[in-house]
C-alpha cells in the first residue's frame, strides 16, 4: 500500500515554477483565439488543485475563504470554456452571455470567500466582526459604483471592468493587506496571496488605463495569470495551515486591527482613482494626493502602535522582572488598604505561613498576628502615620503571626507610611521570618540568667524575682527567703576533685528542686551557695522547708565512685511590708552564717522587719 506524500514548503515552490512556466508558455506560444482560453482552463486547474491541498492536506482554518476561492477559480474556468464556444462560433451569442454571467458570479464567489476571511475568529457576538463584513460590502459596492455607476458597458467589459477591478481591490485592501502585514501572521502563504491579489487588480486597472484590450498588451496580459501562480504557493505552500489563527498575543492583534483600519482608509482615494480612470478630469491628482496623506497617516498608525508595542512589552517585561523577585524573594511584601484589609500578598508568604496568597487577600491584617501581639501591631500602624511621613522611613517592630500549623512564627516587621500612589493605596508591609534569631537572643538571655553547671537561676535573675516579690508584700502570705551553703565543700573538691565537685553542686540542686513547690524559685547565687524564694510563706512554713531541706541534702549520695554524705548550713528571713530585695538577702545570709557558727547542719531562722539586722 503506498502512502501519501507529505506536502512540504520545496514542493510548494515547485509547483509554483511550474504555474509560472506554463503562464510563460501560454503568454508566447499558445495565439489569441480560442486556443488562448483553452490553455489558461489549465491553469486554472493548478489553481484548484492547490485550493484542495489548502483545504484538505494543511487543513487551513480559513475554510469559508478558500471554498469561495475554489468556487471563483472553478468558475473563471468556466467562463473560459463559454469564451472558447463563443470564440469558435459554436454558440456565439449564448455562450458570451454565460461568459459574463459565470465572471460575475466569479468575482461573488470571492467576496463571499473574504467575507468569511473577516468573519474569521470574530464570534456572532462580535460587534467588530461585523463592522469588517459591513465595511467590504461598503467599499465593493462604491467600488462598482465609481467605475461602473454611469458606465453603459459593452460586452464583457460589464465584469471585467464594471465589476472586477472595484472589487478585487477592495479585497486586496481590506482582507490581504491586513493577513500579510500582521506580524503575527506574516507567511509565504498570507505574502502569496497579496501577490495574487496586487497582480490582478494591477492586470485589470492598467486594462482600464490604456484602454485596450488585455490579451493585446504584452506587459499586462501575463499578470491575472500570475496571480493563478501566486495562489499556487498559496495553498500548498505548508504556512496555509497557520492563516487566520488566532493572535498569538494581544499586541498581535492590535497590529492586525490597526492594519485593516489603515487598509480601509486606503479605500477612499482608490474609489476616486478608479471613478477618474472613467471620467477624467483632475481626479488623478486628487487621489494621487488622498493616497498620499492616508498612506502618510496609516505610516504614523503603525509607528505609534509599535511604539506602544515597545512600551507594553518594556512593561511586561519589567512585570515579569518583578514578579520573579517576587517569588524568589525571602521577604514578604504585602499591601493593607485603607480598610485595613490585605489587597496583595507576594508569593513568599506561603514559605513562611504555609498558605498561598490568595488565601489572605481580603482579610484582615491585624488579624494576622499573634492575639499577644495584636495591640502591639496596631500600635505600629498608628505610629506609621500619614502619607506626608513616609520620608521617615516607617515603623519597626517585631511580632509573632500565626502559621497554618497552628504555630507562631517571629517576623520582623517594617511598615511604611500611609501612601496614597498610583494603583496603592494604604500602606506598605515588609516582613520577614526571625524566629531563628529570637530563639537565639531568648537562648542568650536565658544563658545570662541561668547558672551554666546546674541549670537553676543565677543570683541576677533570682535578684529580680526576689525584687518583685517584695515589691508588694502581703502580711498575710509573705515571701520568705532561705539561704543555702554546703558544709566543708572545699574539702570535697580537695579530696575527690573538681569534677565530683560539679556533681555534689547538680546533686544539691536537683533536690533542693524537687523539695519545694513548682511556684518557689530556687537559684545558685556562686560557689556552694544557694538561695531558695518561698512564695506565700509564713513562719511555720518557713521552719518546715528549712528541715526538709537539712534532711534532703544529708542523704548519702556517689561522687567518684565513693559514697559521701554533706550537709548544709541554711538560714531564713520571713519579708515584711518595707523590705526590699537586698534586704531581705542579706537577713537571710546573717542567719545562715548564725547557723555556721551554731555547728553546721543546722537552720537558724530570722523573724525580721525593717530595720532589724
Amino acid at each position: 500500500m503506498s502512502v501519501p506524500a507529505v506536502p512540504t514548503a520545496r514542493a510548494a515552490w515547485l509547483h509554483a515554477a511550474l504555474a509560472v512556466l506554463a503562464v510563460g508558455l501560454v503568454v508566447t506560444v499558445v495565439p489569441v483565439g480560442p486556443w488562448r482560453p483553452a490553455a489558461e482552463i489549465a491553469l486554472f486547474g493548478l489553481g484548484l488543485a492547490a485550493a484542495a491541498t489548502a483545504l484538505r492536506r494543511h487543513r487551513t482554518p480559513l475554510v469559508v475563504g478558500w471554498w469561495g476561492l475554489t468556487l471563483g477559480l472553478l468558475l473563471f474556468a468556466l467562463s473560459c470554456a463559454a469564451e472558447v464556444l463563443e470564440l469558435t462560433g459554436i454558440v456565439a451569442g449564448p455562450a458570451g452571455a454565460a461568459e459574463t454571467a459565470l465572471d460575475i458570479a466569479a468575482y461573488a464567489a470571492v467576496v463571499v470567500g473574504a467575507l468569511g476571511v473577516v468573519r474569521t475568529g470574530g464570534g456572532r457576538r462580535n460587534p467588530s466582526s461585523w463592522l469588517d463584513t459591513a465595511t467590504l460590502l461598503l467599499a465593493g459596492g462604491l467600488a462598482v459604483l465609481a467605475v461602473g455607476g454611469d458606465r453603459q458597458p459593452t460586452s464583457g467589459d460589464l465584469a471585467e471592468l464594471g465589476i472586477g477591478t472595484p472589487v478585487l481591490t477592495a479585497v486586496l485592501l481590506i482582507v490581504c493587506v491586513p493577513l500579510a502585514m500582521s506580524r503575527g501572521g506574516r507567511s509565504v502563504s498570507t505574502m502569496a496571496l497579496l501577490a495574487a491579489a496586487a497582480l490582478t487588480v494591477v492586470g485589470y486597472g492598467g486594462r482600464i488605463l490604456v484602454g485596450t484590450s488585455l490579451r493585446d498588451s504584452p506587459f499586462l496580459d501575463p499578470l491575472p495569470l500570475l496571480a493563478v501562480a501566486a495562489l499556487v504557493l498559496a495553498g500548498r505552500h505548508p504556512a496555509v495551515a497557520l492563516m487566520g489563527r488566532d493572535p498569538e498575543s494581544e499586541q498581535d492583534a492590535a497590529t492586525t486591527r490597526v492594519l485593516g483600519l489603515g487598509a480601509a482608509l486606503l479605500v477612499s482615494p482608490a474609489l476616486l482613482i478608479l471613478w477618474t480612470m472613467g471620467h477624467g478630469g483632475v481626479g488623478y491628482v486628487l487621489g494621487a494626493g488622498s493616497l498620499l496623506l492616508t498612506g502618510i497617516a496609516l505610516w504614523r498608525l503603525l509607528a505609534l502602535n509599535r511604539e506602544r508595542e515597545r512600551t507594553r512589552a518594556a512593561l511586561t517585561a519589567s512585570e515579569a522582572r518583578l514578579q520573579l523577585l517576587l517569588e524568589n524573594a525571602a521577604d514578604v511584601i504585602a499591601i493593607v488598604d485603607p480598610s485595613g484589609s490585605i489587597a496583595y500578598m507576594s508569593p513568599a508568604v506561603q514559605s513562611l505561613l504555609g498558605r498561598p496568597p490568595a488565601e489572605y487577600l481580603g482579610r484582615n491584617a491585624i488579624e494576622l498576628a499573634d492575639p499577644r501581639d495584636q495591640p502591639r501591631l496596631r500600635a505600629a500602624v498608628a505610629a506609621a502615620g500619614s502619607a506626608s511621613d513616609i520620608e521617615a522611613g516607617g515603623v519597626d517592630t517585631d511580632i509573632r503571626v500565626q502559621h497554618s500549623s497552628g504555630g507562631t512564627r517571629w517576623v520582623e516587621m517594617r511598615i511604611s507610611g500611609r501612601v496614597a500612589a498610583a494603583g496603592i493605596e494604604g500602606w506598605v508591609v515588609n516582613f520577614r521570618e526571625v524566629t531563628d534569631r529570637k530563639m537565639f537572643e531568648e537562648e542568650l538571655r536565658r544563658q545570662a540568667r541561668t547558672d551554666p553547671l546546674t541549670g537553676l537561676m543565677n543570683r541576677t535573675a533570682f535578684s529580680d524575682r526576689l525584687a518583685a516579690a517584695t515589691g508588694s508584700i502581703d502580711v498575710t502570705a509573705p515571701p520568705a527567703v532561705l539561704f543555702v551553703d554546703i558544709d566543708d565543700f572545699k574539702a570535697v573538691n580537695d579530696s575527690l576533685g573538681h569534677a565530683a565537685g560539679d556533681d555534689l553542686l547538680v546533686t544539691v540542686a536537683a533536690r533542693l528542686t524537687a523539695d519545694v513547690r513548682a511556684d518557689d524559685v530556687v537559684a545558685r547565687l556562686g560557689g556552694d551557695e544557694f538561695a531558695v524564694l518561698l512564695a506565700d510563706a509564713d513562719a511555720e512554713r518557713l521552719r518546715d522547708v528549712a528541715d526538709r531541706l537539712l534532711a534532703s541534702l544529708r542523704a548519702p549520695m556517689a561522687l567518684a565512685g565513693t559514697r559521701v554524705s554533706v550537709t548544709a548550713s541554711i538560714g531564713g528571713a520571713l519579708g515584711r511590708p518595707g523590705d526590699t530585695a537586698e534586704h531581705l538577702l542579706h537577713a537571710a545570709d546573717t542567719a545562715m552564717y548564725s547557723a555556721k557558727r551554731s555547728g553546721k547542719d543546722s537552720r537558724s531562722l530570722l523573724d525580721v522587719a525593717p530595720g532589724r539586722a
